[in-house]
């Protein structure tokens, strides 16, 4: 049973017509009660929308509703993971991700092996980005009839390609029938050191942000991807899976969309060897990932456009996309890259350090400041303009 407050006005014009009141109720100006029956009053504006609120607004009234509190539970909703106090000097990291087809990915340009690997490596890029190592997977699919049986296999074979790159085993899961579309569930177990977990929480005043590789990439890829004009054609054509040809600028683009790299080492390093304060990983955009520690750390952030790192591959995409590299960078996601706050006092014994260690760069893209200064970029003619969370969000919130 539901009871709607009424709107103000004139209850009796304003009162929609229903049949199943409940008597005790009834006359009652100051409460409408209807039941499940009534589905043109539960479609009806009384009731919120998704996208008024969306995926994070959603999230925010979930909490309210279920959040508890435990003397074993560190981190609940609202971090990459959850974390709960498992032994004397580890935490245990829990997180879940699902992957719809049509909405995540498209059988169009993904192979099942490539989704595979793409399934688990977003589940692992949430783990890194708590300091964390993984451990162990469960997967769930919702399978529609279509599908071959060699077609799932092929799907576990990349699982397992990446599992065992970073000792990640899969230990159980479900199938169930799906009617129209592949479903994917993942949830991923690790654990952390109790010192050594990094919260998105963290940052401090005067901190400097730093980022791990380079943005915009996976983004750029999956433009090349759907594109019909794309002017890096293929060998083969789009449809059944890319591989990597010849031309190594299109194949390093299109890699990063369709089997993105989990930086776990690349944390577990971080956060062994530097006072990290904060850290996330970067899959709905960079904008949106500092908006988020921004406001879970409550400061406020000056990035610098000029060293935001984006490839050259990624650059010469704008010739044949009209897109600005840095919209890319921003906003695009799917990057899993790591974002991160640490003192600028050890800003360059980090950054050489990870690069003597990795072989490639972490930048230092800005520096945190007091809240009351906002989230800000500054431009590469000088100008200030305010950081909008505008990567990709379910629900699309108005």
């Amino acid at each position: 049973m539901f009871v709607i407050p009424a709107q103000g006005g004139n209850a009796e014009q304003s009162k929609p017509k229903l049949k199943n009141i409940d008597s005790r109720l009834r006359g009652n100006d100051n409460l409408w009660v209807c039941v499940t029956q009534c589905p043109s009053v539960l479609n009806s504006s009384f009731f919120m929308q998704l996208k008024e609120i969306g995926e994070f607004g959603l999230i925010d009234r979930i909490k309210n509703i279920v959040d508890t509190s435990s003397t074993e539970l560190i981190v609940g909703i609202g971090d990459d993971a959850a974390a709960f106090r498992s032994s004397k000097d580890h935490l245990t990291l829990v997180t879940t991700d699902v992957l719809i087809e049509g909405v995540h990915f498209d059988f169009e340009y993904f192979t099942f092996q490539q989704l595979g690997w793409r399934a688990l490596a977003v589940n692992l890029s949430d783990i890194a980005a708590m300091g964390g190592r993984a451990k162990y997977a469960v997967f769930s699919l919702g399978l529609p009839e279509k599908i071959q049986v060699e077609s799932i296999e092929e799907f576990y074979r990349g699982v397992k390609e990446l599992g065992d790159k970073f000792q990640t085993a899969v230990i159980g899961g479900d199938t169930t029938q799906s009617p129209d579309r592949l479903f994917i569930s993942v949830t991923v177990v690790g654990e952390v050191e109790e010192e050594k977990l990094t919260l998105r929480s963290g940052a401090r005043v005067g901190d400097a942000v730093f980022v791990t590789g380079t943005l915009g990439g996976a983004q750029a890829g999956l433009q090349i991807l759907k594109s019909a004009m794309n002017k890096f054609p293929p060998r083969g054509g789009i449809k059944g899976g890319v591989s990597l040809t010849a031309d190594l600028k299109r194949g390093v683009l299109i890699d990063k969309h369709l089997t993105p790299q989990p930086r776990i080492n690349e944390a577990r390093f971080l956060v062994q060897n530097f006072p990290i304060h904060a850290m996330i990983d970067i899959s709905d955009g960079l904008a949106s990932e500092v908006n988020h520690i921004c406001q879970q750390s409550g400061v406020g952030v000056l990035l610098r456009a000029g060293d935001i790192p984006i490839d050259s591959a990624t650059r010469e995409a704008e010739d044949f996309f009209k897109e600005k590299p840095l919209n890319y960078a921003l906003n695009g996601g799917e990057d899993f890259e790591l974002l991160f706050t640490a003192s600028e006092e050890v800003a360059n014994e980090l950054q050489k350090e990870f690069r003597d260690k990795f072989g490639f760069e972490c930048s230092k893209i800005g520096a945190i400041k007091a809240p009351q200064d906002g989230v800000t970029l500054k431009t590469s003619d000088g100008k200030f303009v305010p950081i909008l969370a505008k990567g990709y969000e379910h629900f699309g919130a108005e």
